[in-house]
């Protein structure tokens, strides 16, 4: 039986993976959720902290499913992954440094606030430098892009098509395939067919 662990996404929790849990279950895959918080811990220990609880619970090969900054953990935590990892899905994953996260940084009068609610990870989805080391998986990939994001020239991403958070193109990552959902970020991973596309790449 596969495993699949799922990683939320930043300001969410385990919970906002559990119909995507219960769905995968009823297929016949077996769950592990992981949680953290980004303000009580750098990046780079929530990623440490992944890595040990795969390497605890993994038994045979594994998928790993992000939401958001999930993937960014996950890319992050892969040198120190055990052997096993045969799937990746990256649901809305900003993939480069992302446009909202840059002017929130950059704006004088939001600087403050994104700083105390993102902390550390915020730093980093906004430091395009960051991005040029953080490794890529060297495994099977799929990334789900959310379109159904609100399309206006006096919003972040005026005209361009996006989930409300992450653009279509921010997503993009070489080598992974690469699909479009009518989702917004915050509920992509509960659309039905991500999980049954999950289901079949998996299984693949």
């Amino acid at each position: 039986m596969t495993q699949i662990f799922l990683v939320h996404g930043m300001g969410r929790t385990q919970r906002s993976l559990a119909l995507l849990a219960w769905r995968l279950e009823r297929a016949g895959l077996r769950t592990s959720r992981f949680g953290y918080r980004v303000r009580q811990q750098p990046l780079d220990q929530i990623a440490a902290r992944f890595a040990a609880h795969v390497r605890e619970h993994a038994n045979g090969p594994y998928a790993i499913v992000g939401h958001s900054l999930g993937n960014v953990i996950t890319r992050l935590a892969s040198p120190q992954l055990p052997s096993g990892f045969a799937h990746f899905v990256m649901l809305a994953p900003p993939n480069q440094s992302p446009r909202l996260a840059r002017l929130l940084g950059a704006h004088e009068l939001a600087r403050g606030l994104f700083g105390a609610l993102t902390s550390d990870a915020g730093r980093c989805l906004a430091n395009p430098a960051f991005y040029e080391t953080l490794p890529v998986p060297a495994v099977p990939t799929l990334v789900f892009a959310g379109t159904a994001g609100p399309r206006a020239r006096w919003l972040p991403f005026a005209g361009e098509r996006s989930d409300g958070i992450v653009s279509v193109k921010e997503t993009f990552l070489p080598g992974a395939e690469h699909r479009e959902v009518d989702a917004i970020h915050t509920f992509i991973m509960n659309d039905a067919s991500v999980t049954q596309a999950i289901v079949d790449f998996v299984a693949a």
